[in-house]
């Protein structure tokens, strides 16, 4: 996986008052062209801490195609703010 670190809009659940669960993002690629992607399975879900930062991590798979795409997806839990990380 490529580390990006890219910004994303996304679109979050939330059941029973756990965390959130992303159903899909919207972001942009290099060439400037904007693409929404639906998450099929969340694979994985872990907390991340960096001296005052902590984070949630989103290990994640779409299907593109024919291709089942990983990614991971961060969470800032001190921002509030959704980060496309690696993909």
């Amino acid at each position: 996986m490529k580390l990006l670190a890219k910004p994303i809009d996304a679109v979050v659940i939330f059941v029973d008052r756990e965390q959130p669960r992303p159903f899909k993002f919207r972001y942009t690629d290099e060439e400037g062209a904007a693409h929404e992607m639906k998450i099929d399975k969340v694979l994985s879900v872990r907390e991340h801490e960096l001296p005052g930062a902590k984070s949630l991590v989103f290990e994640c798979q779409s299907r593109r195609g024919l291709d089942d795409l990983r990614y991971e997806l961060r969470y800032s839990l001190d921002t509030c703010r959704w980060l496309l990380y690696k993909m």
